[in-house]
C-alpha cells in the first residue's frame, strides 16, 4: 500500500511538473510574438515598465492595447513565478529585479 501511495506522489508531481513547463513554454512563446507590439505601445507612452516587473497602462487607451498589456502581465508572472520558484526567491522580489532590468534595457543600459 505505502509503495503504490508513493507511486501515486511521484506520478503526481511528474505530471504537475510536465504541466508547469508546458505553461512555462507557452508564456514565453506567446511573450515573444507580442514583443514588437508591447515595445511600440511602451514607446507611444501608453504604457510604462512599473516598479513590480509589470506593465503599467495609461488611463483611457484603447481596449486591444489594454488586453495586449494585461497579457504580457499575465505571461510575466508565469514566468516571475518559475525563476521565483527555482531560486528560492519570492514572485515580489523577481518582479521587482525583472522591473530594474527593464527599465535599464529601455533606456539602453546594459
Amino acid at each position: 500500500m505505502k509503495r503504490m501511495t508513493m507511486w501515486i506522489v511521484m506520478a503526481c508531481i511528474a505530471i504537475g511538473t510536465t504541466v508547469f513547463a508546458d505553461a512555462l513554454s507557452d508564456a514565453k512563446d506567446r511573450r515573444k510574438a507580442r514583443q514588437d507590439s508591447i515595445q511600440q505601445i511602451v514607446k507611444a507612452g501608453d504604457a510604462t515598465e512599473g516598479d513590480q516587473g509589470y506593465l503599467e497602462p495609461k488611463a483611457g487607451i484603447a481596449a486591444d492595447k489594454q488586453a495586449l498589456i494585461k497579457a504580457e502581465n499575465e505571461d510575466r508572472k508565469v514566468g516571475y513565478e518559475a525563476i521565483a520558484k527555482a531560486n528560492s526567491k519570492t514572485v515580489e522580489e523577481i518582479g521587482k529585479k525583472a522591473a530594474e532590468i527593464n527599465r535599464k534595457r529601455a533606456a539602453g543600459e546594459k
